[in-house]
């Protein structure tokens, strides 16, 4: 089976020259990936056409190559086979770790996800040792996830609205009735 082993979003450096996508194909028989795609979940997609993965080989994929810009955060990578069907996935909430790729730690056969942001291996095996940040995805494939999340900037945004539409109603209501302004500030 072919799987999504490791892919960088935020290198050191430049991210047009650093950043990368890794296969591993952990079968008996090399696989002809005519037809097959990876996807980011911004949309944008590369053709797998004219590359071929060894039996337990790697192949790393440069953004040099694919074109596609992978984020810093709140990301999702997709492979598809030559029928378009979504035959691995692998996703990360929050900021990607600066020089850490990625990468796989299992390779569960329950459909399960395990990777975590560690060292770059690029053509070769993960090192699950030097792993932190360990991730876990347990979901089917083909059922998307919306994971909805507000910034810290957004927020403070969105109280600083909020309590300015609340004084100007105050101040509204106040003006606009006499009462209300004689009940709270005694004038006549």
């Amino acid at each position: 089976m072919i799987f999504i082993n490791e892919w960088l979003p935020n290198p050191a450096g430049a991210d047009a020259k650093g950043e990368f996508v890794e296969l591993f194909n952990n079968g008996g028989a090399p696989v002809n990936l005519n037809g097959w795609k990876i996807a980011t979940a911004n949309g944008k997609q590369f053709s797998l056409s004219g590359h071929q993965l060894a039996a337990g080989g790697y192949l790393v994929l440069p953004r040099s190559e694919t074109k596609l810009t992978l984020k810093n955060s709140d990301d999702t990578l997709s492979l598809y086979n030559m029928n378009g069907v979504l035959v691995d996935q692998s996703s990360f909430s929050g900021g990607a770790a600066g020089g850490q790729s990625f990468n796989r730690v299992n390779y569960g056969t329950d459909g399960s996800q395990h990777f975590a942001f560690g060292d770059p291996t690029p053509g070769a095996a993960n090192d699950p040792v030097l792993q932190i940040h360990i991730a876990s995805e347990n979901h089917p494939f083909n059922i998307p996830v919306n994971r909805t999340s507000i910034s810290g900037v957004q927020f403070a945004s969105l109280l600083v609205g909020t309590a300015a539409l609340m004084a100007g109603l105050i101040m509204y209501a106040f003006k606009e009735n006499e009462n209300l302004s004689q009940l709270f500030f005694e004038r006549n």
